[in-house]
């Protein structure tokens, strides 16, 4: 379970760098909106940051879980609202990917043994 939390993790953060590096090339200047499009793949850096960092720490630390729980629902939350203004097969995959890495951490938090 780890190393797909870890996995999805790294595609998450791949999407976010990608995010930030098509910013200049879909954006003619700096502006509020081409601000707001980088800003989101900051956010996704960010949310696999503390995935990745979550499966990394030796102890399980409740206060770290809920931190990377509020993140994931929070972002999955914001990715579905995104879906229903502007339905595009890569926003689905990154909702999938989401959805799929809370799932997972929710169910690594309650596990009794560590994989």
């Amino acid at each position: 379970m780890r190393k797909s939390i870890v996995i999805i993790a790294i595609v998450i953060f791949i999407i976010g760098v990608l995010h930030i590096v098509v910013t200049p090339i879909a954006y003619q200047g700096y502006t509020i909106d081409d601000l707001w499009f980088a800003s989101a793949g900051l956010a996704l850096i960010f949310v696999a940051f503390l995935n990745y960092i979550l499966m990394n720490i030796k102890q399980r630390q409740t206060k770290i879980f809920v931190v990377c729980h509020v993140a994931n629902t929070l972002l999955t939350i914001l990715v579905s609202l995104l879906l229903t203004f502007a339905f595009a097969p890569h926003i689905l995959l990154l909702f999938v990917l989401l959805v799929l890495e809370t799932l997972l951490v929710i169910r690594y938090q309650f596990s009794s043994k560590f994989d």
